[in-house]
């Protein structure tokens, strides 16, 4: 039994073109089912978009209450993204957490949970799991929630050393390209300048670059200018008559905005999500698009403009964003600043105004120069990250008086 479109196309085209990324891969999406026990049998229940309101869905699934489960489907899905969102969502993963890494299978399909081996070819850990009962869905491969959570079991220790390795990699070469550790040696630099410097520095690259090359095909295809996506309604298991038939009715109902003219089309033909990381890496890089690290979060980013470099725009809790967040920090540290600014001025204030009212006690002038070198060495280091301004506020009102 074929599994859908993942035993056949152990690959992901990857079409990078005006900043602009369409990856086409396998994924599984999560749908409701109900389960027979009597038969072994699973009924797909209608979906939330087939219902007016809420309400309705929720009393419709509420019939089925007792037998209701979970199954994963098997998709084809095609998405077209800003340049640098696939590399972005690798870098920001954590593999250690076996939850992510569930999550990252559920997205990235085959290739997400087998690393291609050129000597033994493709393998699906899946197939052993695939020939459930379904009722009302012939087209379609289905998998129950705990036989997919027993295969990302058994290859998850495995894998996850290798997607911590590529990802430990990329995140040094985004860290050096763009100098995120404020090196001075690269600050006059561009980042295509210090790709330059880190390709011939470092051996790991050559070694990286040539184990991730294998795995990447260069395809050329024509294609209509079409905003439409037939791999949506295509079926593997049909006939071509149906899947053309399929395809011309959506078309023709869906009254898309299109150029005649062909346009020509270079695509990757990636076998693993490494390989597809890394061909974003490198034409960020030729683009010379920076990245940085969100100061909320952590997580890395591509900024929306130059103002936006401290905080990325992914939501963080509370249905907010780390931008807004962020403008919440950077108005809290302010009003921080100026009380600590305020408390530091009038002490110097006061321990000047002290020595030059006693100039017949010279330790006056001794303690205020002492107190006033000190302060500026706090601010210096609050500048380089290294105190903070609750850290100056706390030492003022320590010393104050000691001085």
């Amino acid at each position: 039994m074929k599994f859908d479109i993942v035993s056949t196309i152990y690959y992901m085209k990857l079409h990078i073109a005006n900043d602009r990324e369409i990856f086409t891969r396998d994924s599984f999406s999560t749908v409701n089912a109900s389960y027979d026990k009597i038969n072994n049998a699973y009924t797909i229940l209608k979906e939330r978009n087939g219902f007016k309101t809420k309400k309705e869905y929720n009393k419709y699934l509420s019939t089925y209450s007792s037998s209701i489960c979970k199954l994963y489907k098997s998709d084809f899905v095609s998405e077209a993204d800003e340049l640098g969102t696939l590399l972005l969502k690798f870098v920001n993963y954590d593999f250690t957490d076996f939850n992510c890494f569930v999550e990252f299978v559920r997205e990235y399909g085959i290739p997400g949970i087998d690393f291609y081996d050129v000597n033994k070819g493709p393998s699906n850990p899946f197939n052993k799991y695939i020939n459930l009962n379904i009722t009302n869905d012939k087209k379609n491969i289905f998998l129950t929630e705990n036989d997919f959570i027993v295969v990302c079991k058994k290859i998850f220790e495995k894998r996850k050393k290798i997607l911590i390795k590529y990802q430990s990699e990329f995140k040094k070469l985004i860290n050096f390209t763009n100098n995120l550790s404020n090196l001075d040696y690269l600050s006059d630099f561009s980042i295509a300048d210090r790709f330059y410097i880190y390709k011939y520095a470092n051996d790991d690259y050559m070694d990286m670059s040539l184990e991730l090359s294998i795995f990447i095909t260069l395809l050329y295809d024509i294609e209509p200018l079409k905003d439409f996506n037939p791999h949506l309604f295509y079926h593997v298991k049909s006939s071509f008559e149906e899947n053309a038939k399929t395809i011309a009715e959506k078309l023709k109902s869906s009254h898309p905005k299109y150029d005649n003219d062909l346009f020509l089309s270079f695509c990757f033909n990636c076998h693993t999500i490494e390989s597809a990381c890394f061909i974003t890496l490198l034409e960020l890089i030729k683009n010379d698009t920076p990245i940085y690290v969100c100061k909320n979060c952590g997580k890395y980013f591509i900024p929306s403009s130059k103002k936006n470099t401290l905080y990325c725009d992914n939501i963080y809790e509370h249905n907010k964003t780390c931008q807004e967040i962020g403008a919440m920090i950077t108005y809290n540290e302010k009003l921080k600043k100026d009380e600590v600014n305020a408390l530091y001025r009038k002490t110097l204030s006061a321990k000047k105004m002290l020595a030059n009212r006693n100039p017949d006690i010279p330790i006056y002038l001794e303690k205020y120069e002492k107190w006033k070198k000190e302060a500026n060495k706090f601010k210096d280091d609050i500048k380089q990250g290294l105190k903070t301004q609750e850290d100056f506020k706390n030492w003022i009102e320590e010393t104050r008086k000691k001085y």
